[in-house]
């Protein structure tokens, strides 16, 4: 689906590329169809917990992230994982909105996944809101 962003039209898959290629996060699906708009991207990315671990330790000289408890360690990884995601915005198109909402520590998969909806700057942030509650329920 193309979604126009001031005079730029861009596709789903070319908004996936953009977000792979340019960040530390893997696109697991592309979740634009269950908005069920035509002015949003959405997606269901990951990040990798080791990738986390290495901001933390570069942001904190004396960091042990061993010591955490899990529940703190937890909070930590999603606070990162949204504030990672929205700075997606240095790189998607100037008339775009973004919002991010990390949901699941997926021990599994060693990773952290988060729910990012981009859409034109004509969208109200309040609708953005709604459009996240609603592929908040969608997610696994």
């Amino acid at each position: 689906m193309y979604v126009l962003f001031g005079e730029n039209v861009i596709h789903n898959d070319e908004m996936k590329e953009i977000i792979e290629s340019k960040s530390d996060f893997k696109v697991i699906k592309d979740m634009t169809k269950g908005t069920k708009r035509e002015d949003v991207h959405a997606f269901c990315l990951s990040v990798k917990i080791s990738t986390l671990n290495e901001i933390i330790e570069e942001e904190y000289d004396d960091f042990n992230l061993s010591e955490m408890e899990e529940d703190d360690l937890f909070d930590e990884y999603l606070s990162l994982a949204e504030e990672m995601a929205l700075d997606m915005e240095e790189f998607i198109p100037e008339e775009a909105i973004i919002d991010a909402k990390a949901y699941k520590w997926d021990q599994s998969d060693n990773d952290i996944k988060v729910i990012v909806i981009i859409g034109n700057d004509e969208l109200e942030e309040r609708k953005l809101r709604d459009i996240m509650k609603k592929l908040l329920t969608q997610a696994e």
